[in-house]
């Protein structure tokens, strides 16, 4: 493997032979002669730089030594490589190649040309387009995070969750990802189970680093996790259900303006949980309307766990801020900017560059000017979006100022009425469309 970090973990010379224990189950050495690790379990062995010929078989081994018992220390390993991975390893500019950069591969090489940008676009300024590539690519952004973060002891429940929940019914389903609403058998409590398959590549180390902070969190405006369960080879991830699902999904359901009083409240119930979080050291990275979700009794709330897309190129970049593109640094005022195009799409039904390709949708955001919504909409509310989609991060407006701004104590409060009078209207006109339903048949 050639990291000097994993060398270190395991032994500081090929000669050295003593065994990792994991439950005294299992003994991996490394081969005097190769240099392989010997002796590492089937599942572990793409994590790890391992003799495929001495590989052990784990279907005779204790369910606790399996793939999602690899140690702590092995997926830090893992997570620093992976980390080290990237497309612009493999990219050079080379301007005499078709589109200006040297090492694309077919696929690639593709989507740009269905995105639209043009060479002379990306010959413009190739740096900031290879950054463009490798966060489509899928890239993981590091961002600043709190350095006294506590890290919890996190475990998977090792059974089916089935025995405890009921699965009543699937909410959704994604291309890696289903959604269940599911009720505790004792408690009779209404829960979400989100359902994904491990897969060979998955950063468990990622995950629980996630579910260690996720559930340290006690805020009213942060979607609650409960537990986590791996059966047959897949995730159930269960947390609190809301039962009006996601604020995209809330604003695709209107023709009509939404109130800016609604606007207004949505927007201070948001600020709100990003305060919290911004408190906590944590910076939420991918904020857009799909990770804010509501219930019936006007509660707003920020999804902080969203694994569903964790296998898939970045294709709605249409929240992400400048600066992650550009430079890909991270810092609290770039959830600063998703909160404004959350603003945007409440006015406007949908973010800016909506029907782009998601290259093109992140060139844009670079390049052109910074989106302003309808001139229709009050001065408050113009001025409010306008002071979030700062481009420039170290002019943005904090969220200390926008928690004061006149259009958040304005409507802060009286919208949270309105809100709850549109979902009843909602659920009145979903039945009377279920009763003209039935009476066709």
């Amino acid at each position: 493997m050639g990291n000097k970090q994993f060398q270190e973990s395991f032994s500081k010379s090929k000669s050295d032979t003593r065994p990792l224990d994991v439950k005294k189950c299992i003994s991996i050495r490394r081969d005097p002669i190769t240099g392989k690790l010997i002796g590492v379990p089937k599942e572990w062995a793409t994590h790890l730089d391992a003799d495929e010929q001495q590989i052990v078989e784990t279907n005779k081994l204790p369910e606790e030594v399996r793939t999602h018992r690899l140690p702590e220390r092995v997926l830090e390993i893992q997570n620093s490589i992976e980390n080290q991975k990237n497309l612009k390893q493999g990219l050079k500019i080379d301007k005499g190649a078709n589109l200006g950069l040297a090492g694309l591969n077919v696929e690639m090489e593709k989507e740009i040309y269905n995105s639209g940008v043009s060479r002379n676009e990306i010959v413009k300024d190739t740096v900031s387009f290879i950054s463009i590539l490798e966060i489509y690519d899928g890239k993981e952004l590091a961002s600043k995070q709190n350095s006294n973060e506590v890290m919890t002891q996190t475990e998977f429940l090792i059974e089916n969750p089935a025995q405890k929940y009921i699965f009543y019914e699937q909410i959704e389903r994604g291309v890696n990802c289903k959604l269940y609403k599911i009720i505790d058998r004792r408690l009779n409590q209404v829960f979400v189970a989100k359902v994904f398959k491990f897969y060979d590549n998955f950063n468990c180390y990622r995950l629980k680093r996630e579910i260690s902070f996720t559930r340290q969190l006690e805020c009213p405006f942060i979607v609650k996790y409960h537990e986590t369960y791996l059966h047959s080879g897949c995730f159930f991830i269960i947390q609190e259900h809301m039962n009006f699902g996601s604020l995209r999904k809330f604003i695709k359901l209107f023709d009509k303006k939404i109130d800016e009083s609604i606007i207004g409240y949505i927007l201070y119930q948001i600020l709100l949980g990003l305060k919290y979080l911004h408190f906590k050291g944590k910076i939420h990275k991918h904020l857009s309307s799909k990770k804010v979700l509501m219930n019936d009794k006007g509660d707003i709330k920020l999804l902080i766990m969203d694994y569903k897309n964790e296998f898939k190129k970045d294709k709605d970049p249409y929240w992400i801020a400048p600066e992650i593109i550009e430079q890909q640094i991270i810092e609290d005022v770039s959830d600063i900017w998703c909160l404004g195009i959350i603003a945007y799409e409440l006015s406007e039904r949908n973010p800016p560059h909506f029907d782009d390709h998601p290259i093109r949708v992140m060139y844009n955001i670079v390049n052109q000017p910074a989106p302003k919504i309808s001139k229709n909409r009050s001065c408050n509310f113009q001025d409010f979006t306008s002071k979030c989609l700062i481009k420039n991060y170290n002019k943005r407006t904090s969220l200390r100022e926008l928690l004061r701004h006149d259009f958040i104590t304005q409507n802060r409060e009286r919208g949270r009425q309105g809100l709850i009078d549109l979902f009843q209207k909602v659920n009145l006109d979903q039945k009377s469309k279920l009763k003209k339903s039935a009476s066709l048949k």
